[in-house]
């Protein structure tokens, strides 16, 4: 079954809530200009009274080995820490090796050819964004069809899934895992729950 993540996680009511739904993993973003943006010591109180377990990424963009240290040094909690970074931005391969947790590459892919590229990264997973300027997410979908080959790595697709279209992105590309913030916002950085709710059925039930 699909791994689902939800991601732009900004306060306590909407990460107890994902979790109640279904989620596999929620994701905290450690971008300074992104209005989903999380202070670490935030995070670890929300950690502090989540389930024992639960997957925890922090998204990072074009940070410093140390600085990522220090915010994951500082999500600490009695119940835990992050369990994975995600880095969105420009990060080479030799950068994104060598990471005690779980490593998510995220792709902004803009054509065909940005797959072409990836190549292998020295991560656990890819998870694929459309592309934007800058480093937030866009909201929209790159066309699916240019996925004609497996990647080195498993994927977990996002950029524009919806509850409209999660069910499916999931039967038609069979992705590890997806990953959804905007889809499921009713203003940035707070989630609308009946339809994150909705949202992970649908893709469940894929």
């Amino acid at each position: 079954m699909v791994k689902v993540k939800i991601c732009g996680v900004t306060n306590a009511g909407d990460a107890f809530k994902a979790v109640e739904y279904g989620a596999d993993a929620l994701g905290f973003n450690f971008y300074p200009p992104s209005p989903r943006y999380i202070e670490p010591e935030e995070v670890a109180g929300i950690l502090a009274d989540l389930p024992a377990g639960t997957c925890a990424a922090g998204l990072f963009v074009n940070e410093s080995r140390q600085h990522v240290k220090n915010v994951l040094r500082s999500c600490r909690s009695r119940g835990g820490g992050l369990t994975a970074v995600q880095f969105h931005g420009d990060e080479e391969r030799d950068y994104c090796a060598r990471w005690p947790l779980k490593v998510i590459k995220a792709f902004r892919v803009r054509d065909p050819e940005t797959l072409g590229r990836i190549g292998e990264y020295p991560v656990d997973y890819y998870l694929l964004d459309s592309w934007s300027e800058g480093f937030g997410g866009s909201g929209a979908t790159f066309a699916w069809s240019w996925l004609t080959v497996p990647l080195a790595r498993p994927v977990i697709l996002a950029g524009g899934l919806g509850v409209d279209n999660v069910n499916t992105a999931v039967r038609a590309l069979e992705p590890f895992g997806v990953d959804v913030c905007t889809g499921v916002e009713a203003t940035p950085g707070r989630k609308d729950h009946p339809r994150m709710k909705e949202f992970i059925a649908a893709a469940k039930a894929a």
